[in-house]
């Protein structure tokens, strides 16, 4: 595992929620030189500790629905597998594709305009690889909630002459509010009726889909537009709620911590139960990503923790909680992040 202290904790964590922060702005929040900043960040890309910076869109924002597919496949060779990764890798509407455990062998999440559309993708698959996959799971979207990684700097502080005291002003100052409330992202993914996308739009999404780190003014100069008027169409791709923020991406085992995917069945739920529900998940620093899906598993969660027992304790903490409700659940081991990509390019064409 790659050596990672404190202030390089603090450089991640301020980071994750605001992945474009100017480096003068950063080195002040976290207490370092501009140069020592830079210097870092360069490091851990390099050891693979950052693996970039991703533009998060709730493209429902105009009028695309997010669909979850799992597959299982049977006495796969190796490299039948990596071919079926390799065209998931690159097709146009994918916008995130693991590689897992368990019951499944990999997951992957689409984009579309609608249920038809989305057939006639996962139609075009089945044909294509059908004698490869065994068994599938669909789930369908409902909304999802991009949690701050606070579990960067409160777990696994060892360095000499750290105290509480230092930990908590850290925290205070690179992701959580003074009320130690998480930061979020939340796709509501609700068409907004007022806002569209026109080819300058498109453009800029394509590019800071590609370098989420790239300058208003470098942008402009590359679409022949002033650093204002890509400043301007940012702004209100966020006032319209497509544009939810930047974060940034890191590799979990890198911190010494492995990735888990958790599904809930969940029955006789209420309004007021579901939102207790999702309040106590979002308050565990180890869990990352919560979903909503129809389908038969009603609650979806990604939790990064240090050990097996540690995402042990809280899966039986979760269901015991909520044992009135939760009917089934599956959960399985996140090997490997292959695209992540909030707008892939079939939705800007």
């Amino acid at each position: 595992m790659t050596k990672i202290d404190l202030k390089d904790r603090k450089i991640i964590s301020a980071l994750d929620m605001n992945a474009r922060m100017p480096l003068t702005e950063l080195a002040k929040k976290v207490g370092l030189s501009r140069q020592v900043v830079e210097y870092r960040i360069k490091r851990m890309k390099e050891e693979g500790v950052i693996l970039g910076a991703k533009a998060v869109f709730d493209s429902a924002a105009v009028n695309y629905k997010w669909y979850r597919t799992a597959f299982r496949m049977l006495n796969v060779k190796k490299e039948d597998k990596l071919s079926f990764i390799e065209y998931l890798k690159n097709h146009p509407f994918v916008f995130w594709l693991g590689e897992v455990g368990g019951n499944w062998d990999i997951v992957v999440n689409f984009i579309c305009e609608d249920n038809f559309k989305f057939n006639a993708l996962f139609e075009e698959i089945t044909n294509k690889y059908g004698k490869l996959i065994c068994d599938y799971e669909i789930l369908i979207y409902i909304n999802v909630y991009d949690m701050e990684r606070s579990y960067i700097l409160t777990a696994n502080n060892t360095e000499k002459n750290v105290t509480n005291k230092d930990v908590n002003k850290t925290v205070n100052q690179s992701g959580m509010s003074e009320t130690g409330i998480r930061k979020e992202f939340f796709h509501e993914m609700k068409l907004n009726k007022d806002f569209f996308l026109d080819p300058l739009d498109k453009e800029i999404i394509k590019h800071i889909n590609k370098d989420a780190n790239i300058s208003n003014i470098e942008l402009g100069q590359k679409l022949n537009v002033t650093g204002n008027t890509i400043k301007n169409r940012i702004d209100e791709m966020k006032k319209a709620k497509l544009l939810l923020g930047f974060r940034l991406f890191v590799n979990p085992s890198s911190l010494g911590f492995s990735s888990h995917m958790l599904f809930l069945g969940v029955n006789n739920i209420s309004i007021e139960k579901e939102k207790e529900l999702v309040s106590y998940l979002k308050a565990i620093p180890d869990i990352t990503f919560i979903v909503k899906h129809i389908g038969k598993w009603r609650i979806g969660m990604e939790i990064e923790t240090k050990s097996e027992l540690k995402f042990y304790e809280l899966f039986v903490d979760i269901r015991g909680r909520f044992s009135d409700i939760i009917t089934g659940f599956e959960s399985f081991p996140l090997f490997k992040d292959h695209v992540v990509n909030y707008f892939p390019e079939g939705c800007l064409k």
